[in-house]
């Protein structure tokens, strides 16, 4: 029953984005995408003021600068999402597999680098 399901799915012709796993994938890793913008902006507004952007535990603090640098974080995650979707909309014509699992690391993607903005925020209050 699962093969037969797995090869109905994989031989559809649905477009990109009407595809469920496709656009449930791409939907969850944008909402993660937003929050980071969100929660940075909620908490670190982007000024010339110097934050900690770095911690090593055995040196301490070995990275100040602007607070508008963290806004980078975000921002190449988003080129990360965007040029992801792009790659896996081409592999979707040929082959819908690898499209998927591009979608799906492309939300582990995000979450790590949202990782990274929660550790930057709880850093700096």
């Amino acid at each position: 029953m699962f093969l037969t399901k797995l090869n109905e799915v994989l031989s559809s012709e649905k477009s990109f984005i009407s595809d469920r796993l496709n656009f449930a994938s791409l939907g969850v890793a944008l909402l993660i995408n937003i929050i980071h913008w969100v929660s940075l902006y909620i908490k670190i507004k982007p000024s010339n003021q110097n934050i900690l952007i770095h911690y090593n535990i055995i040196y301490g603090p070995d990275f100040v600068e602007k607070a508008s640098y963290v806004y980078f974080i975000p921002g190449l995650a988003l080129v990360i999402f965007l040029a992801n979707s792009f790659i896996s909309a081409v592999f979707y014509k040929k082959e819908k597999l690898p499209a998927y699992f591009l979608n799906f690391a492309t939300i582990a993607v995000q979450v790590i680098f949202l990782a990274a903005t929660i550790t930057i925020i709880l850093i700096n209050e």
